[in-house]
């Protein structure tokens, strides 16, 4: 379906400026003004981002901010001038709280009563406790969502059919379910359907995820991030009093990075002015010393209400765990996109499961960076679902290759739709397929919850292999030949499922205090090499308060604890032989960038020296036979 047309597009524009230039609201800083006559650089740029969408048939905006740019009001206004100038639709308007919501209708009645005539503006036909109808049939019902969960919290949207909508302050919401009822309310072939949703951070919460899906779906949805600087009077003028304070100083190096990120992702000149003013707002008690410029740091709290990028407006607000410099530089030098991705159909029975290539990314449960490799080590960490944490509704896999020096991550299976038998087979097929070709694998295992339920059905796996002999009937299963590939590595190491070669943990506090704390350790350092974007976004959520370490209000850990999981194998069980073998990256990248012609050389090397070995054993074996034959002779006085 094709977007608007530019001349309606430019038609409604226009008439909207000037719907606006007679728009009256109580401004917290100037009283009563004229909406369209004081509009910010943040408000005249979600307006044409808005109309640019509708033109490409795109419907659904979001909007990233910082506080304080006047979104909100500039976007209701665009609601029910919408509602105004296309007879018939359906509207609604969500808050977060019952008082925002009878503030902001009050706000928007005044708004169309105190329109002129002349502008034949539809005018109030009807107004109940829900909401309004207009003369041209449009409604308008107002919403709140709530910031807190209640009995009717799924209710939000039901009984709605809807093809226009404003959601506001999407951070301060807590009802899922309801969000979700109200997605399935909205019109999806209106060709003037259009659905704003606004809202700051305030850190890793659910419009965090639904901000990540928008920004990944780029034919549907359009994304607007509006800075701090977006708002003119935001800015210490040179002829303040503050300005000595605050604007002399010349950019420190970190401003100076955020200043050419603000300039590459968005195209937008900070001004000296502008520096003085955040400088002011982030660290107003910052001073220049003997050791050198002042620096203004911030709370993570301060730095999410005037956020420089959509990067930095996502805020931790408990104590960051892993630092931000390295999840930067492990994400710009490390992840990848995995080599190949898969999907399980793990049936009723053991010998139901199949293993497909997945044909999308969200049907991927098993993502590979790395196929076995020969005479390797690898260790598995496994967190089943609700095992160490009860909001993890995933079971999650991370699968590491071993060295020396270090660790990388080969692999990761996350899914939900898992049970703890069908978790247990996944291990297994897993472990066979790395532990081919004489590779050694070892698995890390949480007997938390469900946890037990997974190695219980690990151990029996034996007896149900040698229960079926024939296995002509079960190859070509997936991942080149599942059963036969469990099968061997059973019966290549008899203790492979077994307690005394593999990790079973039951967690608690200290002990992953103690884990988490040994996996930041391998992090910093970089020991530890990340390829999966999931896990270091997980990452990024995980904070410290007190003696509890995990993910901020109800976001995920389990592919962080799986990780620390098998970063603790590696440690204690693989690591000590790997040192006194030499195995250490350098030594398997040298090996692997032989050239033919050294491989060549190197086996002919390894001949000759077989050929020289096998003499001189010959020479030595001939030697020891003579001594005794002379021995013997002389009556074995020799």
């Amino acid at each position: 379906m094709a977007g608007w047309s530019k001349e309606k597009r430019e038609r409604v524009e226009q008439a909207f400026y000037v719907f606006l230039e007679h728009c009256y609201i109580n401004s917290k800083d100037e009283g009563r003004i004229s909406l369209g006559q004081h509009l910010y650089d943040g408000q005249v740029r979600t307006i044409t981002e808005i109309f640019d969408a509708l033109e490409e048939d795109i419907h659904d905006i979001y909007i990233l901010k910082s506080r304080q740019l006047g979104i909100s009001t500039v976007v209701r206004a665009l609601v029910i001038f919408m509602l105004g100038v296309l007879p018939g639709l359906k509207g609604a308007i969500v808050f977060d709280t019952d008082q925002n919501k009878t503030e902001s209708r009050a706000e928007l009645e005044t708004m169309i009563h105190d329109l002129p005539a002349r502008l034949k503006f539809s005018r109030i036909r009807a107004s109940n406790r829900t909401g309004l109808t207009l003369s041209n049939d449009s409604k308008v019902a107002f919403m709140a969502a709530g910031v807190r969960k209640s009995k009717s919290s799924g209710t939000l949207g039901r009984s709605f059919g809807l093809s226009l909508a404003h959601l506001s302050e999407l951070c301060s919401y807590d009802n899922e379910e309801g969000l979700e009822a109200f997605q399935n309310s909205l019109s999806e072939t209106n060709v003037d359907r259009l659905y704003i949703r606004e809202s700051t951070a305030r850190g890793f919460n659910h419009w965090w995820e639904l901000w990540k899906q928008a920004r990944a779906d780029v034919h549907h949805c359009r994304c607007v991030f509006l800075g701090w600087y977006t708002k003119p009077s935001q800015r210490i003028n040179r002829t303040d009093l503050d300005w000595a304070l605050y604007g002399e100083q010349p950019p420190t190096d970190k401003e100076i990075e955020k200043i050419k990120e603000v300039k590459r992702l968005y195209n937008y000149d900070i001004s000296p002015e502008q520096l003085a003013w955040i400088r002011r707002k982030m660290d107003p008690t910052a001073m220049k010393d003997d050791e050198g410029d002042a620096e203004y740091e911030a709370s993570p709290l301060r730095v999410q209400e005037q956020p420089w990028t959509e990067g930095e407006a996502f805020q931790q607000t408990g104590a960051v765990f892993f630092g931000a410099k390295a999840l930067t530089e492990m994400t710009r030098s490390q992840i990848q996109k995995p080599q190949e991705r898969y999907m399980f159909w793990a049936g009723q029975q053991f010998f139901d499961m199949q293993i497909f290539p997945a044909p999308n990314v969200k049907m991927t449960e098993f993502k590979v960076w790395e196929a076995p490799d020969r005479d390797s080590v690898y260790v598995l960490g496994v967190d089943p679902a609700y095992g160490e944490n009860e909001f993890n509704d995933r079971s999650s896999i991370q699968v590491l290759k071993c060295y020396a020096d270090g660790v990388d991550q080969v692999a990761e299976y996350a899914w939900p739709l898992v049970t703890t038998f069908q978790l247990a087979w996944v291990i297994a097929a897993i472990m066979g397929w790395y532990g081919k070709e004489g590779s050694e694998v070892r698995y890390i295992l949480e007997l938390n919850g469900p946890g037990n339920a997974v190695f219980n059905e690990l151990r029996s796996l034996r007896s149900k292999i040698e229960g079926r002999l024939n296995y002509k009937e079960y190859e070509e299963r997936g991942l080149q030949d599942l059963f036969r590939n469990i099968r061997t590595y059973i019966y290549t190491r008899s203790d492979s499922m077994l307690p005394g070669y593999n990790y079973h943990f039951i967690t608690q506090t200290r002990l992953k205090v103690t884990l988490m704390e040994r996996l930041r350790d391998f992090v910093s350092n970089g020991h530890l090499r990340i390829r999966s974007l999931d896990t270091i976004e997980e990452m990024n959520t995980i904070r410290r308060e007190g003696d509890s370490i995990g993910a901020e209000g109800s976001q995920k850990d389990d592919r962080v604890y799986a990780l620390a999981l098998a970063v603790h194998c590696w440690e204690e069980k693989a690591r000590r032989s790997l040192i006194n073998g030499r195995r250490t990256r350098e030594a398997e990248m040298a090996r692997k960038s032989l050239s033919m012609v050294d491989r060549v050389a190197l086996f002919q090397q390894n001949q000759l020296q077989s050929f020289f070995d096998r003499q001189q054993k010959s020479r030595v074996t001939l030697g020891q036979r003579l001594r005794y034959e002379q021995w013997r002779r002389a009556g074995r006085r020799y």
